[in-house]
């Protein structure tokens, strides 16, 4: 087994231990089991960091020189972009209400679920040879934006389920680097190809679209309506993570 695939394993191991730490604090007096949870997803989020680093760096100039080629088996493109979402999923900070400790297990839910696929194609990639053209900037950005979005639908879950009554900072962050990063791309396609998408898959067009347009119509809802934003905001999210593991 691969070192990414045990770094992994470990990180899907801890997301699992949030998860079941912030579940369990429901039940607890007092609900300090909660900070237990926020503890082990820092440690996941180490840990997946590490090994996104690892999986991307050998590809991506920036990062090469400094990580160099630690694991020398082969992933498949899906996989880099899960493992990089996984990380960037996993929230950092814990302000769910003492009235309803059990949300904070709905935080670490969407990064465990990537890890998990994460955890699934690294095993099952074997020594298959990613598309030479997966690892590029800008499918590095479409995973950095993907896991952003993916911290926006834990806390939408929240918001869904009464936890809390606000969702802006995640769901803005991803939205604002979406916008700016693709927006530019797409411009300087249209400038250099005259087509914004030219030689882009319908999916991955489709999905980036869709993705803004769910997230502008959230931002257009009234705020009164939280739990219909929340809605838009986890299917712009869900696009734009279909978008990121869709082979190109």
């Amino acid at each position: 087994m691969s070192l990414v695939a045990i770094l992994v394993g470990l990180g899907c191991g801890m997301l699992l231990a949030a998860m079941s730490f912030g579940l369990w604090s429901s039940l607890q007096e007092p609900h300090g089991l909660c900070r237990g949870a926020h503890a082990a997803a820092w440690a996941a989020a180490s840990i997946l960091v590490v090994a996104a680093l690892l999986v991307w760096g050998s590809g991506l100039p920036a990062l090469e020189a400094l990580i160099g080629v630690v694991d020398r088996q082969a992933l498949e493109g899906p996989a880099l972009s899960l493992i990089l979402m996984a990380a960037l999923a996993i929230p950092l900070r814990l302000d769910t209400p003492k009235s309803a400790p059990w949300g904070c297990g709905m935080l670490y839910l969407p990064a465990g679920l990537l890890a998990s696929m994460a955890l699934v194609r690294t095993v099952a990639s074997g020594v298959s040879v990613p598309d030479a053209d997966w690892v590029t900037p800008i499918r590095f950005s479409l995973a950095v934006c993907g896991g952003l979005g993916a911290r926006a639908v834990g806390r939408s879950l929240q918001v869904m389920t009464g936890s809390v009554h606000d969702a802006e900072w995640p769901g803005t962050l991803a939205y604002g680097l979406t916008t700016l990063v693709f927006g530019a791309a797409a411009l300087v396609n249209l400038w250099q190809r005259g087509m914004l998408w030219m030689g882009a898959d319908s999916v991955l067009r489709g999905g980036i679209t869709g993705a803004w347009l769910a997230w502008s119509a959230s931002w257009l809802t009234p705020r009164r309506y939280s739990r219909l934003r929340a809605v838009l905001v986890v299917v712009a999210a869900v696009l734009l993570i279909l978008a990121a593991v869709r082979s190109a």
